[in-house]
């Protein structure tokens, strides 16, 4: 496939690694420079004696560099794609595949063409699950009579007796507080993994990472135990909630939906506009990305979340401001959010405008709503129309025309950033909702769309 300029540098996870990427296209950069076809790879000179060895799989595209950056793509990758459609001529064409590419690019294969079992297999298979899951649901059920316990048993006693030494935090040498206690977060964390209950298990190893992180973390650490009550409470009332809220409660908890569960439900097809994409390394030491979309015409929300475990790539790639028109289909919830791809194509068209509220107001009512659908709803999708970024003693904020403001969830650097872009107009941005900030990804100005 052609990608142009834009679309590749669409790419990059910041405008560094797009400037470092594009001084990379270069085949003075490279030892190495073969294509089959379907991917190309090479070595780049690292700053050492070393050479990186990279790869892009162009079916996707997706990117692999043994390079340490976690950055994805990485320079590397980016001035490697880049190169292949500048300086074609620089590329060998060869039939034989590098035994790591080929390894990679078999692996790809695997995940998208899995063999179909036939019926017969497929009631057994069903049956076993079923059988498993009912015995999960046991083993959780304990769990969140411990966690009860727990949490009842931190209230009563107070946050102060659940200070640590966060530098000993989930060392392989449990740490003991002056009563002698084991660390109340890491063993019980643990008590949760064997519980069946990850989920659970993340948000405790989460919050004790708050300790000390501000002034605030004790209101913090409240509300992410209120969190936890609230799982439990979901799960002790599993049995009379509606199919969807029911997932939506197993999910919270750590049991999770795979793709391929999926494949037989309705798709949802249109013209699919990429707003933004974050990426972020989890309590799990994951590359986590996620991708928001918005219908043309139907004007959902959709959000493709990716994981990337050591450096092996996400399976594709969406450069935010352009357009896919194709379907999708939604993981069933009360408030469906979380989509896989079924079919895109790129189209020709590049976004330009977002089709966001007309003032904070109508923002908050459509969140408030949907928290009555969905309680544990996490980062939620917000585009805003005509507003305009202001720096007030209390932080960075956005402003509608009614007067009404949110908080920025940025740096300095972009809080200027935003108002550089905006040139001291209104302007129409995207973004993830945290409950409390802004997290811009994208906004439209003068005719077009900036990812950020």
């Amino acid at each position: 496939m052609h990608w142009t300029i834009d679309q590749i540098l669409a790419f990059a996870p910041d405008p560094n690694t797009s400037k470092k990427g594009q001084g990379l296209a270069s085949s003075r950069n490279w030892a190495v420079l073969e294509s089959n076809g379907r991917a190309i790879w090479g070595e780049c000179k690292s700053s050492g004696a070393s050479y990186y060895k990279t790869a892009v799989d162009l079916k996707g595209p997706a990117f692999r560099c043994s390079c340490p950056s976690r950055k994805f793509p990485c320079k590397h990758a980016l001035g490697l794609l880049l190169l292949s459609q500048t300086d074609t001529d620089s590329l060998k064409i060869v039939n034989e595949v590098p035994e790591e590419v080929q390894t990679w690019l078999d692996k790809r294969d695997l995940k998208s063409e899995k063999p179909k079992k036939t019926d017969e297999e497929q009631a057994k298979a069903d049956a076993a699950k079923a059988k498993r899951f009912e015995k999960r649901l046991a083993n959780m059920k304990n769990g969140i009579d411990d966690l009860e316990t727990w949490l009842e048993d931190i209230i009563r006693t107070g946050l102060a007796a659940s200070v640590m030494d966060r530098d000993a935090e989930f060392s392989n040498t449990p740490t003991y507080r002056d009563d002698g206690q084991t660390d109340l977060w890491r063993n019980f964390s643990m008590r949760m993994v064997d519980a069946q209950l990850p989920g659970i298990a993340r948000k405790i190893r989460e919050m004790a990472l708050l300790h000390g992180s501000g002034s605030e973390w004790p209101a913090e650490i409240l509300d992410a135990l209120s969190e936890l009550h609230l799982m439990a409470q979901g799960f002790r009332r599993l049995d009379q909630l509606p199919p969807d809220l029911y997932l939506d409660v197993l999910r919270v908890v750590g049991v999770t939906t795979k793709k391929d569960s999926l494949a037989d439900l309705p798709a949802v097809k249109d013209d699919w506009m990429v707003l933004g994409q974050f990426e972020r390394i989890n309590i799990d030491h994951a590359n986590v990305r996620r991708l928001w979309m918005f219908g043309k015409n139907t004007k959902r929300y959709a959000l493709l979340l990716d994981y990337d475990y050591n450096n092996a790539g996400f399976g594709s790639n969406y450069p935010t401001g352009r357009i896919f028109r194709g379907e999708l289909i939604f993981y069933p919830s009360a408030y469906p959010l979380r989509a896989i791809v079924k079919q895109v194509e790129l189209t020709p068209m590049n976004l330009t405008y977002i089709d966001g509220y007309e003032n904070i107001e109508n923002f908050r009512e459509s969140y408030a709503s949907a928290l009555g659908k969905n309680p544990w709803l996490q980062d939620f999708p917000v585009a805003l129309s005509n507003v305009i970024p202001q720096k007030t003693e209390e932080g960075w904020f956005l402003v509608d025309q009614e007067g009404k403001a949110i908080p920025l969830f940025e740096t300095e650097l972009n809080g200027w950033k935003i108002t550089a872009l905006s040139g001291g107009r209104y302007i129409d941005v995207f973004g993830e909702w945290t409950g409390e900030q802004i997290r811009v990804l994208g906004l439209a100005a003068s005719g077009r769309y900036i990812a950020l």
